[in-house]
């Protein structure tokens, strides 16, 4: 591992183990809680995390807020909610400008099961050269097209491995509802995993459980 990377991985992960808390959602559709960034980001500040996921337009307006606290995720991929194919994910800025904004690392998102899957992993895979460039680390963020009736474990636990062997330095994956199968998704692993949060839970019990469940299994955050 190269000193830059390396230093920035160490900014967004402590002891092991890593809060990231996303609020990059809005391109997605509408979400009333985030309609004042900023508020979401002091409340971010306070709560102890680790590193904060933002787009562009969030970092110029909230970057006063969590610099010097937060580890910057830049994001991106991307497709619009309104585009009416949120897994036709797209690169949309570049490691030059996650730079430029003080990332310690850029995260991508590959939809599996997508028509255009092999284009997704294309540009992962270019992105990933670019940022070893500069030393800046990728995390690979790996989720399963909505309408592919395939085994959406199985399909996760391949992609996991498929991200990590085209150099993601950490996984960001979405965990199937049965806990017994966390182990295995996240040991075919190559480089160390984080759980995306996913469906808003029914109650702080279940976030608990859930996050229980991942550490258990070997996630880092």
């Amino acid at each position: 591992m190269t000193v830059g990377k390396e230093i920035r991985l160490k900014r967004l992960i402590r002891n092991n183990r890593t809060i990231i808390v996303p609020i990059d959602h809005p391109v997605e559709g509408y979400y009333r809680e985030l309609e004042d960034p900023s508020f979401v980001v002091r409340e971010i500040v306070k709560g102890g995390a680790d590193g904060i996921l933002l787009r562009r337009g969030s970092v110029l307006r909230t970057y006063n807020l969590f610099a010097g606290r937060l580890s910057l995720v830049y994001r991106v991929s991307g497709a619009t909610g309104t585009s009416g194919d949120l897994g036709d994910q797209r690169l949309l800025s570049s490691v030059v400008e996650a730079i430029k904004f003080g990332a310690d690392a850029v995260v991508y998102t590959i939809i599996l099961g997508h028509p255009k899957e092999n284009d997704m992993f294309q540009d992962f895979s270019r992105l990933v050269e670019e940022a070893d460039e500069f030393e800046i680390p990728v995390i690979g963020e790996v989720d399963v097209w909505e309408k592919a009736k395939v085994d959406r474990f199985e399909y996760l636990r391949q992609g996991v491995r498929a991200l990590g062997e085209e150099g993601a330095s950490i996984i960001k994956t979405y965990f199937p509802e049965d806990f017994s199968l966390y182990r295995d998704l996240v040991r075919y692993s190559i480089v160390p995993v984080v759980a995306a949060g996913g469906a808003k839970m029914d109650s702080p019990l279940k976030v608990l459980e859930f996050v229980r469940a991942v550490m258990d299994a070997g996630a880092i955050g």
